[in-house]
């Protein structure tokens, strides 16, 4: 009877085992699924590098994001090349076209496909996209959307340095390539010309603007010159008109044209001005709201002046242009500013928001002797305290018939045109507050939030004393600790 139970006892114990032991297999089974489920559908995807150079530039998330169509990216690239330059290439797109399809996932949907194609081999795809596309080359990217196809030349994607590559830089080239076959319409962008205007075409480091204008054409915007003296108007394709430093007075009827293509087309003017220059706009900047007065600004806190005396910005209001420089702490590289105030008087139009951008450190004035006075000294009768607004932008609402307020133009005033030249273009944050005002007064509010990622090099520099202690702290002492066990271990071991 003992036996009988015991051997009962022992064949439940066993069959309980296997239940236990085939549930912890089913939940492993189902532990295995469920991962797999969370991975293929929600993942993150970290890159904890200082630079974060494994990851694509906040600028091209912002576009890729913000794609509506699906773009197909087509490489045609031999596989397993026996030239090096050729597997050098094809290992740096394969990185990059995992960021690119990874960055354009939304709702399980990847808006932007790449495909690697040996048109060689794979015989029947390439059939297909020479009767789509009209691709037939070897070693060329394709970017294509809808109907609209992108050539890049493997050149390139990459700068050189001697005759030798010296920086791959694939990912600009792409971005700027998806951007131009999803956007509709090409943005135009009209610069003034006929006063002394900064051009760009001009290589001057000074007064050149031709570093601004390979910016804009990567980013596919379309520009022009513009001469209101030898044109009937603003041309009816324009979308925005820029006024890069003047440096003679505009004409009546030239100021009378702008007013009317800002107030009656709800147009885009971006301006930059530099001190003691007369510019003849009086009557449009009243109609803005903005006050340009024959001032300098002076800045003698050090914490805010370079070297070579110019002044490094770091007062930014909460504003579309400026929110990124502020809440990352930005700077940005000015040569001597003058003031650019909101005018009193546009408190009392409804239709019109005025907004301060920039300012200057405490221990700043607007001086009105700057061209007669040496050295420059504050007088409270005569000159503005500081912090002194060197910027705005103004915004009209426009109403139809029906009452409702729609947006209207737009003007941003610069009281300084040197942080665009060729020579303070691409420091600080300069180049982020240029595109940042363009993408404003262009409406294109889903592209505000780009910001640029600097390469940055470390030095370690240390006296040989410190590099004495550094290797007593991080070799000697645990050396030392490691010496001692061992002897305590093989003394015990005796």
């Amino acid at each position: 009877m003992k036996d009988q139970q015991q051997k009962h006892e022992f064949s439940f114990v066993r069959r309980l085992r296997a239940v236990n032991t085939t549930l912890q297999i089913l939940f492993s089974i189902g532990l295995a699924v469920a991962i797999n489920y969370l991975a293929a559908n929600y993942y993150k995807r970290y890159d904890i590098t200082s630079d974060a150079k494994y990851s694509l530039a906040a600028e091209s998330k912002a576009y890729i994001q913000g794609l509506a169509e699906e773009v197909h990216i087509i490489i045609t690239l031999p596989n397993n090349s026996d030239i090096p330059e050729i597997a050098k290439i094809q290992s740096d797109l394969k990185k990059l076209a995992r960021e690119y399809q990874a960055n354009s996932r939304r709702n399980g949907k990847a808006y932007i496909n790449v495909e690697f194609v040996d048109i060689h081999r794979q015989r029947g795809r390439a059939r297909e996209l020479m009767n789509r596309y009209g691709i037939e080359k070897e070693n060329v990217l394709f970017v294509a959307c809808a109907e609209k196809v992108i050539e890049i030349e493997l050149p390139e994607l990459y700068n050189a340095s001697e005759g030798k590559p010296s920086a791959f830089r694939g990912e600009q080239a792409i971005t700027s390539a998806i951007l131009e076959v999803t956007n509709k319409k090409a943005l135009k962008l009209y610069f003034l010309s006929g006063h002394g205007e900064m051009r760009l075409d001009s290589v001057d480091p000074l007064r050149g603007l031709s570093q601004m204008g390979n910016f804009l054409r990567e980013r596919s915007y379309i520009c022009h010159s513009l001469d209101l003296t030898l044109s009937a108007g603003v041309p009816r394709d324009a979308d925005l008109v820029v006024i890069a430093s003047p440096q003679a007075s505009l004409l009546p009827e030239e100021v009378d044209t702008l007013r009317r293509y800002l107030r009656d087309r709800n147009g885009r003017l971006i301006i930059f001005l530099d001190p003691g220059r007369i510019h003849g706009m009086d009557d449009l900047f009243h109609d803005w709201g903005v006050m340009v007065e024959d001032l300098a600004v002076v800045d003698i806190d050090p914490k805010y002046r370079t070297q070579s005396g110019d002044l490094i910005i770091r007062h930014f209001s909460e504003h579309p242009i400026s929110n990124l420089l502020l809440e990352y702490a930005g700077s940005a590289y000015f040569g001597q500013p003058r003031p650019i105030r909101i005018d009193p008087l546009a408190a009392e139009d409804p239709s019109l928001k005025v907004n301060y951008l920039i300012g200057t450190s405490k221990k700043s004035w607007a001086e009105r002797d700057f061209r007669t006075q040496n050295p420059l000294q504050y007088d409270a009768d005569r000159d503005i305290p500081g912090p002194v607004s060197i910027a705005t932008a103004s915004m009209r609402s426009a109403r139809t018939e029906l009452g409702i307020s729609i947006p209207g133009g737009r003007v941003v005033t610069f009281g300084n045109s040197d942080f665009i030249a060729n020579n303070r273009f691409k420091t600080y944050g300069n180049y982020t507050l240029f595109i940042n005002a363009i993408n404003w007064s262009l409406n294109r509010s889903q592209l505000l939030n780009i910001h640029s990622r600097p390469l940055e090099s470390y030095e370690i520099i240390m006296s040989q004393s410190a590099l004495q202690n550094m290797l007593a702290t991080f070799a000697v002492l645990p050396g030392v600790v490691a010496l001692t066990g061992l002897s305590v271990y093989l003394i015990r071991r005796r």
